[in-house]
């Protein structure tokens, strides 16, 4: 396949998964269709747009690109007439899962582009885990939430991990094959993480002192 149209079907992919998480944020906190919205649209081009700010990349991606708007708007009310239907299952909750797969999509998705403008492979990662997280990190400050990166959720580290993979892994395969393997591993390890609920060890005092 075609590198760019396998980016451009990745693409559309996170933003319709990272806005259907905003989605189910805000019905999480009983918002209006507004709310919904910006969570929507900060979930899925939050991080990106962060990103392209800091890697000098402007306009930043979606001011110059309809198609983030045309997708983020029909999915944030489709979102909202499914979830008139929706039950949440007791252990896997949807908008964990969404946000994983969105967390992987993105996470890829922007390392690659920082390579693509000639940043070294260190600064990639470093664009790829934000691109991954930013977004997320917004939205959750918008509704009374802590974000994921903030507790010891294997959040932040899952994407770190992901997308070193994917810096070593892309001098041995082809590029789609790289970005598959990096996106595979985020997403199995964030959803282990929920399903066994693994934690990263958080910092506190030590009280015996």
């Amino acid at each position: 396949m075609n590198i760019d149209l396998f980016q451009q079907i990745l693409t559309v992919i996170a933003t319709v998964t990272l806005a259907f998480s905003g989605v189910l944020q805000a019905a999480r906190h009983q918002m209006d269709f507004f709310g919904a919205l910006v969570l929507a649209f900060v979930g899925s081009v939050g991080g990106g747009t962060l990103r392209d700010l800091l890697i000098g990349a402007t306009p930043v991606f979606w001011a110059v690109d309809a198609s983030y708007i045309s997708i983020i708007i029909p999915t944030t009310i489709l979102s909202i007439i499914v979830l008139r239907f929706y039950t949440q299952p007791p252990k896997f909750y949807l908008v964990d899962i969404a946000d994983a797969a969105g967390l992987a999509l993105f996470t890829i998705l922007g390392a690659q582009k920082a390579l693509a403008y000639q940043l070294i492979e260190p600064v990639a990662v470093i664009m790829g885990v934000i691109t991954g997280i930013a977004g997320g990190m917004i939205r959750d400050v918008l509704t009374p939430t802590t974000p994921f990166v903030m507790r010891s959720e294997m959040y932040a580290l899952a994407a770190i991990i992901g997308v070193v993979v994917y810096t070593v892994v892309r001098h041995y395969l082809p590029e789609t094959a790289a970005m598959l393997v990096g996106m595979s591993v985020i997403f199995i390890l964030r959803i282990a993480a929920i399903y066994w609920q693994i934690k990263v060890p958080i910092i506190k005092f030590n009280n015996q002192l």
